[in-house]
């Protein structure tokens, strides 16, 4: 009996072991890059773009929208036809129009913005004072905050058409209820230099676990410099921009998402009819101001969009596009080939190609214009491709190292540029770190290793002929530049763009 009871043990110990060896193990849910991406936007943005960033975010997961770029070396004025049969708009020449009228009334523009300044200055009654951080001028608020700020304030303050909008809305800015218990960085840690705390970059100090969110700003060395630590000067640009008249660019309006049909081959000169980009890639070529002649230097050229663009304009005398690899240069090469006709003389001697690292500058002072479009956390792409984020685990020592990157890039920029010429910097990303933060990082490392002098161009005003065509974030606290904002009307960007002069 004792022998048949061990038996039968023995059987079910058997049993169970073989049920334990091959049961079937549970799969493990995978965090995929885009799921990481998403994380970090959503700790990091929030904070920043407050109440923009739902509807920001909405748009950076929804179709992106693109200009054409009529290339001039093909049969153009088919291309154009084809254009406004569809109902496109000529960017070019509405920004013309816009830019005449600015400079017809500039008289009363800057009146206007004088008496809104002067109703902002009150400093004698607390009132006033609590009340001009919530009601800016209505000249500098995007779409967004013209209807929040309409249904909330007065009457008086803003025009009706607003209220009405606004109400017809129902609009709702809203909150995210987010955890930002690891990243915390306390108002009294920079109230004291009179900056704004949501668009600051002095360094996290305070991070509780998460190794794999750590925050760009922990390899910033120099980021709390102050202003006059690093001979800041500013200059404002007085003229609206400047869209060269060679350049031929339709978009679809604000709230048409129609789409541009595939670019044709011009069998006639075996090159494309037109280039499809993001619309606000644009703002970095037309922020460097192309003159007849000029020698241009893009720094980080690949894929090639921007300096296609450039050589569109017919204006430098000279493009030399760079980038550090081999597989980012073949993109380039191939981009050039397909929209400039083979053995065209006059673009093989003005257009040059080059590979090498952009941080290291062989030739100093040689360039009249220095575009950097920076690598960076190409916000859009990584909230929509699993392959080759820059949010992969094996990446994130690269990501870590991005700011530190982008700021010798443009320490570069401004050795390669001569005095009197400039230096546009911009990004993909809507990252402060990555934007205002490079560019105070890269000015404190030039005024203290050089005796480079500078000034960053304040282009607020000048960039105003394009409102028609972007979402400009606006009272976000950016010293330095100004930033496309993804919306669904005008899904563009993000595209930050910084506006530096060498000065000697």
């Amino acid at each position: 009996m004792l022998a048949v009871n061990k038996s039968r043990k023995q059987s079910r110990s058997l049993i169970l072991y073989m049920q334990r060896r091959f049961k079937k193990k549970e799969k493990v849910p995978q965090i995929t890059n885009i799921a990481r991406a998403q994380e970090y936007f959503d700790r990091a943005y929030p904070p920043v773009y407050g109440p923009r960033w739902p509807s920001i975010r909405l748009a950076l997961l929804s179709k992106q929208k693109y200009v054409a770029a009529v290339n001039n070396f093909a049969n153009h004025e088919n291309t154009i036809e084809k254009f406004q049969e569809l109902g496109a708009v000529d960017i070019g020449h509405k920004c013309t129009m816009i830019a005449a009228q600015m400079r017809a009334n500039k008289k009363e523009w800057d009146q206007q913005i004088s008496q809104e300044h002067d109703e902002d200055t009150f400093q004698d009654h607390p009132e006033i004072e609590e009340s001009k951080l919530i009601r800016p001028s209505l000249i500098e608020l995007d779409d967004d905050e013209l209807a929040a700020q309409a249904k909330a304030e007065s009457i008086k303050r803003y025009p009706e058409e607003y209220r009405a909008r606004a109400l017809a809305k129902d609009y709702n800015p809203g909150t995210m209820e987010l955890d930002h218990t690891s990243r915390i960085i306390l108002p009294s840690e920079v109230e004291s230099r009179g900056v704004n705390v949501m668009m600051d970059y002095v360094p996290a100090t305070k991070l509780k676990g998460l190794e794999n969110w750590v925050e760009e700003t922990d390899v910033f060395v120099d980021a709390s410099h102050g202003d006059q630590e690093i001979g800041l000067k500013t200059e404002k640009e007085e003229e609206p921009i400047n869209f060269p008249s060679a350049l031929k660019i339709y978009a679809f309006s604000k709230g048409d998402i129609s789409n541009f049909p595939k670019p044709k081959m011009d069998h006639q000169m075996k090159v494309m009819d037109y280039y499809a980009l993001d619309g606000a890639s644009l703002l970095p070529v037309l922020a460097l101001d192309l003159q007849p002649g000029d020698r241009v230097l893009d720094l980080c050229a690949a894929p090639g969009g921007k300096t296609l663009i450039a050589l569109q304009s017919l204006l430098p005398g000279l493009v030399v596009s760079n980038d550090m690899f081999e597989s980012r240069i073949n993109r380039l090469h191939r981009v050039l080939k397909q929209y400039i006709p083979p053995g065209f003389s006059d673009l093989d001697r003005i257009s040059l190609v080059t590979t090498g690292d952009g941080c290291v500058i062989r030739e100093r002072e040689a360039y009249d214009k220095v575009l950097v479009d920076a690598p960076c956390l190409t916000d859009r792409f990584s909230l929509k491709e699993n392959d080759n984020s820059i949010f992969k685990s094996s990446r994130t020592k690269e990501r870590l190292k991005l700011p530190e990157l982008q700021s010798q890039l443009l320490v570069s920029a401004l050795k390669a540029v001569r005095p009197g010429g400039t230096v546009v910097y911009s990004t993909c990303s809507l990252s402060p770190l990555q934007n205002d933060g490079v560019v105070h990082l890269a000015l404190s490392k030039i005024w203290k290793s050089t005796r480079i002098e500078y000034c960053v161009v304040d282009m607020s005003y000048a960039v105003r002929p394009l409102n028609f065509l972007y979402r400009f974030g606006s009272n976000l606290g950016l010293r330095y530049g100004q930033i496309v904002l993804p919306s669904l009307l005008s899904n563009f960007g993000p595209m930050y763009c910084s506006k530096i002069k060498r000065l000697r």
